[in-house]
């Protein structure tokens, strides 16, 4: 780092150059690859010279101009490179860290300094694998609400940004950006905690059904099916006559309290939770309730 022109907590204006590189090498190839453009358009213009006298074929002018267009090319790569030896502030804002100091040695894709900007804000949280693909989070009519624990009181609203293209691999978990207009009274830093709060309402009818949980045991695959399809004895019929239903049903997590199951059942039901594999469907059963000791 040559030179590291910001520190932390100043204010940054749009295109200010925040740091900037060794940059020798960079401009010696922009010297060089300059030095050979203006060659190569010079022998261009002798040979356009000499083909308008017809002295020359066309084949040759064709070999001169691919030589031309080459050298610009190689011109115009090494000066995008000598301007990424500069940072330059993408926006107007805040320099909220700055993470290296004058003169270290940086290596690609190292932070060098984090800034934030004064008029929007961004809010990152996280949701479960199996909520972010049914949530319609990009639905603009719907807008999450926003708590900020360092403005306690206060509620916003943030519309959606991006999210991650993937799951982490360690939580199952999706990472979600919202943007919302930035506070007037809001710290100028990074990393301050709040809560996100998302209507499951806004859920597709599939995934805003309620997730009921059932014992472990009343799940399971029937040894005759051709595929993995997790199925509950429902227990059907009144009073005087009782009898078992196969249904098919959508499994979620696996908690410490059993099986979510987020599609195939209705709240009230009554599943087998034990000897599941002895039952048919159609069987008669009766429903059996623990007695409670004193």
């Amino acid at each position: 780092m040559e030179s590291l022109d910001i520190r932390q907590g100043a204010s940054v204006a749009q295109g200010q150059t925040l740091a900037r590189l060794n940059a020798r090498e960079a401009q010696q190839r922009v010297n060089e690859r300059q030095t050979a453009a203006t060659l190569a358009q010079r022998q261009f213009d002798r040979f356009q010279t000499l083909a308008g006298r017809q002295a020359i074929s066309q084949a040759e002018m064709d070999v001169q101009r691919a030589n031309r267009d080459a050298a610009n090319a190689a011109l115009k790569i090494a000066r995008e490179e000598l301007a990424q030896m500069s940072l330059i502030a993408p926006f107007s804002g805040i320099a909220a860290g700055v993470h290296i100091r004058n003169h270290q040695v940086v290596a690609a894709g190292q932070p060098v300094i984090t800034l934030t900007r004064t008029d929007l804000l961004d809010v990152v949280f996280s949701i479960p694998e199996n909520l972010f693909t049914s949530l319609d989070i990009r639905n603009t009519a719907y807008r999450p609400v926003v708590r900020i624990n360092t403005l306690p009181g206060s509620e916003f609203t943030a519309e959606y940004k991006e999210h991650t293209g993937s799951s982490d691999n360690s939580t199952l978990t999706w990472q979600i950006v919202l943007t919302m207009p930035r506070p007037d009274d809001f710290p100028a830093v990074g990393g301050v905690s709040g809560t996100v709060t998302v209507n499951l309402g806004n859920l597709p009818a599939s995934a805003g059904r309620e997730t009921l949980i059932v014992p472990a045991e009343a799940v399971f695959n029937p040894d005759n099916r051709p595929k993995n399809e997790p199925v509950v004895w429902v227990v059907k019929g009144d009073n005087a006559h009782r009898y078992l239903e196969e249904r098919k049903v959508t499994v979620g997590e696996v908690t410490s309290q059993g099986v979510a199951i987020t599609d195939g059942l209705r709240a009230g039901e009554q599943v087998v939770a034990a000897g599941v594999s002895e039952l048919h469907a159609g069987q008669p059963v009766r429903v059996w309730t623990r007695e409670r000791g004193l």
